[in-house]
């Protein structure tokens, strides 16, 4: 059985919101993708957009159901911690709910 790794799937600008999608590959990640963005807003198949997630994988599979993994089945949330301060999941969060891009940022004005 293959391994399987994160993708983020959206439509139209991923900053207006966007779903993780666990998938051994892109063809298995975008049907869940379409599925979980269907709930959003009125979206073609045709315009749904998966891309591996290649940095914080083992962070991002914390969020994978292991069951499902475990039984190598695609699956996705769109419940996902974000950044308290730009909203993005891009990788862990601070203790303040703060992720790694928005602390540096912080940290710069602070100095």
């Amino acid at each position: 059985m293959s391994q399987m790794y994160p993708y983020m799937g959206w439509t139209g600008d991923p900053a207006d919101g966007a779903v993780l999608v666990f998938a051994r590959e892109s063809r298995a990640a975008k049907p869940v993708a379409y599925g979980l963005l269907m709930g959003w807003t009125d979206v073609e198949y045709t315009d749904v957009r998966v891309k591996r997630l290649r940095t914080h994988t083992d962070w991002l599979m914390t969020h994978a159901r292991p069951t499902m993994v475990a039984a190598g089945l695609a699956h996705g949330t769109d419940d996902v911690p974000s950044c308290a301060t730009c909203g993005c999941w891009q990788g862990p969060l601070d203790a303040n709910g703060i992720g790694a891009c928005c602390a540096q940022d912080q940290n710069a004005e602070a100095a």
